[in-house]
């Protein structure tokens, strides 16, 4: 059953991953930010259709570029913060950089600012997959499910050349980008959101089919050590319909993964800070059931 409709007033934040270059997905989305009168649009990687370098720079300059920077022309738009996921060339990430959006943020492996009173940090790294893409794939001990060594990373001009992961993987350690994100944000503790492609391991969020979990541990050590207001994620697109939950708590962190049907409608979540828990509501699966916060 659909959500109900939201008001103009119901949400400060809308997040959505993995449209995979769906350009029914991303209209729905903007056309859903207009509706909520959000603050703040986030997209959690994997923004590109699965293709080759060239064609997914196509997608990016006459599609997604073309698409944000109308709707950034629009009076009452939403900011824009993004994160590039694991079948994204980084080769492509300049086209982006470069494009010249306003209030567009490239936030992996960075702290920014999201309002006057809450910070967003952001972490495109996957622990290693199946898949030969590795751009954004890094090393983690402790794997569960199928995994690839070996495979193929992007260089700016568009070449792409053979990459393995044996003999380097320490080289390559995902806890490494998750250090610098922890040095950026300091001793001092700040109202957060976190933003990771690859959803914490052991969760509701990280299950394949077969109820394999799948996530890193090195992400869920850092939302435990950090404590965020709330955790985006993505990349298991079938988490959601196998555990049934959307949303899952690490200590007082709610953790969100809104799973992705490709052919389907978009899912995505939308939120209010000020009733982090009571807002949170998918836009198929409705409110989001939690679990009390731990302490």
């Amino acid at each position: 059953m659909s959500a109900p409709a939201p008001s103009a007033s119901q949400a400060d934040v809308l997040y959505t991953a993995d449209l995979h270059g769906s350009r029914t997905l991303y209209s729905e989305a903007l056309a859903l930010a207009r509706k909520l009168g959000v603050r703040t649009l986030i997209l959690g990687g994997d923004l590109a259709p699965h293709a080759t370098v060239p064609e997914q720079r196509l997608f990016f300059t006459e599609f997604l570029i073309p698409l944000l920077r109308e709707y950034r022309g629009e009076a009452g738009s939403a900011d824009l913060f993004f994160i590039m996921g694991n079948d994204d060339w980084r080769a492509n990430l300049p086209v982006l950089l470069r494009a010249g959006i306003d209030r567009f943020h490239h936030i992996h492996r960075t702290v920014r600012r999201l309002d006057a009173e809450t910070w967003i940090a952001g972490l495109g790294s996957v622990s290693l997959t199946p898949f030969a893409l590795k751009d954004w794939e890094r090393w983690e001990e402790g794997l569960n499910g199928p995994i690839r060594m070996d495979g193929f990373r992007s260089e700016e001009d568009g070449s792409v050349h053979p990459f393995d992961f044996r003999g380097r993987e320490w080289e390559e350690w995902i806890g490494e980008d998750l250090e610098a994100i922890g040095r950026e944000l300091g001793p001092e503790k700040k109202p957060l959101v976190c933003v990771s492609h690859g959803p914490p391991f052991g969760t509701a969020l990280d299950l394949i089919h077969g109820e394999v979990h799948v996530g890193s541990r090195e992400v869920r050590k850092f939302l435990e050590t950090h404590r965020p207001l709330i955790s985006l994620h993505g990349h298991i697109h079938e988490s959601p319909a196998v555990s049934g939950k959307f949303a899952d708590r690490l200590g007082p962190t709610i953790c969100v993964n809104p799973g992705q049907r490709m052919g389907s409608t978009l899912h995505a979540v939308w939120f209010r800070f000020e009733d982090l828990a009571g807002s949170l509501t998918h836009t198929l699966l409705g409110p989001a059931t939690l679990d009390a916060p731990a302490t």
